[in-house]
C-alpha cells in the first residue's frame, strides 16, 4: 500500500468516526437538526426526573411538558409525559402524545414498537378494549419476543374470559422465558384449568382432558384435581373421585380444606365414613396449626354424637386461629348441643377474650384485595395465585380441663 493510499484511507477512517461522533449528538427530525445532548442539558428535563424519581408526578409532568418546547420534542420525553399522563389518569392526553409519535417519518422498528406499547397501554387504561388488542398485536408483529406485549395480550383475553387465547399467548412467553419458569407454568396451569370449566357443562370428557393437562403443566395445581374430581363424580367414578380430591390433601396440605366436603361425602358412598376421621387426624399430626381440619373433624363428629372431643378440638382450633368466625359459630353449636355446661362455657370465655373478629381473612399479596374465601385470582390486580390467609397472633391457651373426651 502506497503512502498515499495509506493516507487516504486514515482520512476516511477519522471521518467516519466524526461522523458518527455527530450522529451521536445529532439528529434529523422535521428537516432540522436537533442536539440530543439538550436533554441532558435542558434543567427542566433533570428536575423532571428528580420529581418522578420522589414520587412527584404532578410536578414531573409539569417540568417535563417544558423540557419538550426546549429539546426539540424529544421522543424520549414525549413517551415518558405520555406515560405519566396515563398514571395519572389523563388517557385522553396520553393517547394523544402516543399517536402523534407514531406520525414520525424517522421512527426506527424498535422505537415505533415501543410508542405502539405506550398506545396499547394507554387504550387498555381507558377501556378500549378491542384498540388495545389491536396495538398489542401490531406491536408482536414488529418485536415478536416483546414479552411485556404478550403479557397484557394475555391479561386482556383473562378480562374477556377468553380462556383458551389467554393460555396459548402464555404459552408463547414460556417459549420466550423457557419452560424452567415456574411461576410461568403454574400461570399456565391456571389457565388450562379456566379453559376445562368453561367446557364442562357442554363437554365433561373434554374438560377432563383439559384438567388433566392442568395438572402435567403444575403438578400443585390445587383447583385441576378437584374439578377433575368432580367430573369423575358426576360419571359415577367415586373411587377415581376420591383420588383426584386426595391429591390436595397429599399435595398442597394448606389447601386440603378445599376437598373436605366433597371427601366426607364421597367415603361415606364408599362405605368408610372413618376415612375422614383419619384423613382429619394424619392432617392435624403434620400440620399442627391447621385449624380448619379441627374445624371439619369437629362437625364430623358432632353429627356422629361425640359432642364433647368435637368441642376440644374446637378449643384447639381457636388456639390457632381466634378470629375464625365458622369456629365461633360452631362452638356455640356445640355448646347448645351439650346443654351449654358451665365448664366449657367458661373455657370457651377464657380462651377468646383477646379475640379480634372480622369477616374477610384471605389478603392479595400483590395488591391487598381482601377476600371473604380463596380466590385463584384477584379480581383487582388479576394475578394468580396470590391469596394468603391474614392471621393475627393467637390467643393464649386454655388452662381449664374441659372433661373427658368421649371414645372414639
Amino acid at each position: 500500500m502506497t503512502p498515499y493510499v495509506f493516507l487516504a484511507v486514515l482520512v476516511a477512517l477519522l471521518a467516519g468516526l466524526g461522523v458518527g461522533k455527530a450522529w451521536e449528538r445529532y439528529k434529523l427530525r422535521d428537516g432540522r437538526w436537533i442536539d440530543r445532548r439538550r436533554l441532558r442539558e435542558t434543567p427542566h428535563y433533570m428536575l423532571g426526573l428528580n420529581f418522578l424519581v420522589d414520587g412527584q408526578v404532578d410536578l414531573a409532568i409539569d417540568e417535563l411538558t417544558q423540557a419538550t418546547s426546549s429539546a426539540g420534542d424529544a421522543l424520549e420525553i414525549q413517551m415518558i409525559l405520555g406515560n405519566l399522563l396515563r398514571m395519572k389518569g389523563q388517557v385522553g392526553r396520553a393517547i394523544n402524545i402516543h399517536q402523534a409519535l407514531l406520525q414520525r417519518p424517522d421512527l426506527t422498528t424498535l422505537e415505533h414498537a415501543y410508542v405502539l406499547l405506550c398506545l396499547g397501554l394507554d387504550f387498555r387504561h381507558g377501556g378500549f378494549v378491542d384498540r388495545a388488542f389491536e396495538a398489542f398485536q401490531d406491536v408482536v408483529r414488529l418485536d415478536p419476543g416483546n414479552r411485556y406485549a404478550l403479557v397484557n395480550l394475555q391479561k386482556l383475553h383473562e378480562e374477556q374470559h377468553q380462556w383458551a387465547e389467554a393460555a396459548r399467548v402464555r404459552e408463547r412467553i414460556l417459549g420466550l422465558d423457557g419452560d424452567d419458569n415456574t411461576t410461568g407454568r403454574r400461570i399456565l396451569g391456571f389457565l388450562r384449568n379456566e379453559v376445562g370449566r368453561a367446557q364442562l357443562e357442554a363437554n365433561p370428557g373434554a374438560a377432563a382432558g383439559v384438567f388433566r393437562a392442568a395438572i402435567d403443566t403444575d403438578a400443585q395445581n390445587a383447583p385441576a384435581y378437584l374439578n377433575l374430581g368432580d367430573v369423575f363424580e358426576r360419571q359415577g367414578d367415586v373411587a377415581a373421585a376420591v383420588r383426584e380430591w386426595e391429591h390436595v390433601t397429599t399435595m398442597q396440605p394448606e389447601r386440603a380444606h378445599l376437598a373436605f366436603d366433597r371427601l366426607e361425602q364421597a367415603y361415606t358412598r364408599l362405605g368408610a365414613p372413618a376415612r375422614f376421621v383419619e384423613l382429619c387426624e394424619r392432617l392435624i399430626a403434620a400440620q399442627p396449626q391447621d385449624w380448619r381440619a379441627r374445624l371439619a373433624l369437629s362437625r364430623h363428629l358432632s353429627a356422629a354424637a361425640q359432642h364433647q372431643r368435637a368441642f376440644q378440638l374446637l378449643l384447639d382450633a381457636l388456639g390457632h386461629h381466634p378470629h375464625g368466625i365458622a369456629i365461633h359459630q360452631a362452638v356455640w353449636r356445640t355448646l347448645s348441643a351439650l346443654a351449654f355446661d358451665e365448664q366449657l362455657v367458661r373455657a370457651y370465655i377464657e380462651l377468646t377474650r383477646e379475640a379480634v373478629f372480622y369477616l374477610d381473612p384471605h389478603v392479595c399479596t400483590s395488591c391487598r384485595y381482601r377476600s371473604t374465601e380463596l380466590l385463584w385470582q384477584c379480581p383487582q390486580c388479576h394475578e394468580w395465585n396470590t391469596f394468603v390467609e391474614e392471621r393475627l397472633t393467637p390467643a393464649r391457651p386454655a388452662a381449664v380441663d374441659p372433661g373427658p373426651t368421649e371414645p372414639a
